[in-house]
């Protein structure tokens, strides 16, 4: 899905200018870096944690914004990877995380005045996450890949103070569908698709805008998201087609905080 992504964007940019100045949209592209505090953990049927990842990831964050009136739509695509520590109670080592989103958003103001808007916020996005435990001298990796779809519902909103700075809170509740995690066992067995239970989480944004001129924007968002994947039946394990025992997903929650700065570039005003 990812890959249909990317010719979208790049045709938007291409139509945007079209679509501003005297038609009344407000459109704008940004472009940003993000910090990830990344901390995911696995959890048994009792709750017990079963294994703990955490580090530091670097990303980029990219996006398309349009206006009109009292409706916005914004398109952003995220990419984020590296290695981070993985801890458990049998064996400590490290895991590469490689982490790409797709999201589409639409929304409508419902109050405003002057200085203070409120809205709306529905929409959705597929997201796709390659985690790849990294063998040991005692222990085998393996090499595991999660994609769900997921929906959104949430609130939105601006306060300006000024006409150079703005603040603007995002609170939206977020819930996967069809979770799924494919898992390489590197030859050991044979490959496995396990089905994930559909979680509700969510997640909160704060950002802050400064006009640098007409039509350049710097700005700095922290954020926080969390998600939950829930546990997956129990499958069989096969060794070259025979079966050997049985594997399943555990239960997950994922507790990411970072932080991201950019530049907007706004298109009718340029």
């Amino acid at each position: 899905m990812m890959k249909h992504g990317w010719p979208l964007l790049v045709l938007s940019i291409y139509t945007l200018p079209a679509l501003a100045g005297d038609n009344g949209f407000t459109t704008s592209a940004w472009l940003g870096l993000s910090g990830t505090a990344f901390d995911y953990e696995e959890f048994d049927d009792r709750g017990v944690s079963l294994d703990r990842e955490e580090g530091w990831l670097p990303g980029v964050k990219a996006g398309l914004n349009l206006e009109y009136d009292q409706v916005l739509v914004e398109t952003s695509l995220w990419w984020s990877a590296g290695r981070v520590d993985y801890t458990s109670r049998r064996v400590d080592t490290t895991t590469d995380e490689d982490i790409r989103n797709l999201e589409i958003l639409a929304g409508t103001w419902f109050f405003t005045t002057d200085r203070l808007r409120a809205g709306l916020i529905a929409g959705g996005g597929y997201r796709e996450w390659r985690r790849d435990i990294l063998s040991t001298a005692t222990a085998s990796g393996l090499d595991e890949t999660y994609r769900w779809g997921y929906g959104l519902l949430g609130l939105r909103g601006e306060q300006a103070f000024n006409r150079e700075t703005r603040v603007i809170a995002d609170l939206h509740f977020t819930r996967t569908l069809n979770p799924k995690v494919n898992v390489d066992f590197a030859g050991r067995f044979d490959d496995v698709s396990l089905a994930l239970v559909e979680e509700t989480g969510f997640r909160a944004r704060l950002a802050i805008d400064w006009q640098l001129a007409t039509a350049m924007t710097l700005w700095l968002a922290p954020w926080y998201e969390y998600w939950e994947l829930g546990r997956s039946a129990d499958a069989e394990l096969l060794r070259n087609g025979v079966s050997i025992g049985t594997v399943f997903e555990p239960r997950s929650e994922t507790r990411n905080a970072g932080i991201t700065v950019g530049v907007i570039w706004r298109f009718d005003e340029i």
